[in-house]
């Protein structure tokens, strides 16, 4: 899975490449600098991102896949569905992702037992040109975890009416909309 901004990069990209990982883990503290926190806001659809840090550790696997798990912590502020006031959330969660060179052929076995093993278990992201976006794996992460549809507490939405006529209010009779250009054609029509 591969998430970009409109120009292409991504927001907050901390490519790490595999090559350099070695028998031991590697670990790695990230978080937005400067810009980042507007650009990643706007992508996320939230008005502010106000912090995220991430602690992550890569382990290469005998067969050359990549384990990535990870755990972060954000502070966020969005607004409210209702009342329209902002909501801030603090937003945490630990995960875990397989990178594989073989992600994309994998999903291509013809094998249909494969295929629905591989619908069992949580699918390889592909490691691209030899590199994994550890930033973006934490942004994507982020937004599967965000409120949707933020409330300010106590804030209750009765629902939409779009006017309910009962037995007892005259309903109001509809015009035809081409009423206007009859009388239009008539008034011509008298003028000639």
């Amino acid at each position: 899975m591969t998430g970009e901004g409109r120009d292409g990069k991504s927001e907050f990209s901390r490519p790490v490449q595999v090559a350099k990982l070695g028998l031991q883990d590697y670990n790695q503290n990230i978080k937005p600098r400067g810009q980042e926190f507007e650009a990643l806001a706007a992508r996320l659809q939230i008005d502010r991102l106000d912090s995220l840090n991430a602690e992550l550790s890569l382990k290469l696997l005998p067969n050359n896949d990549v384990v990535v798990e990870g755990r972060y912590t954000a502070h966020l502020t969005q607004t409210c569905g209702v009342t329209l006031e902002p909501v801030e959330s603090d937003v945490s969660e630990e995960f875990s992702i397989t990178y594989s060179e073989t992600a994309e052929e994998y999903f291509g076995a013809e094998e249909e037992e494969e295929a629905e093993h591989a619908l069992e278990l949580e699918p390889s992201e592909p490691i691209v040109d030899g590199t994994i976006d550890i930033g973006e794996a934490v942004i994507q992460q982020l937004a599967l975890e965000i409120d949707p549809f933020p409330r300010v507490k106590g804030a209750t939405f009765d629902g939409f009416s779009a006017g309910v006529s009962g037995d007892d209010e005259p309903v109001e009779e509809k015009k035809n909309p081409f009423a206007v250009l009859s009388k239009l054609k008539d008034a011509s029509e008298k003028s000639e």
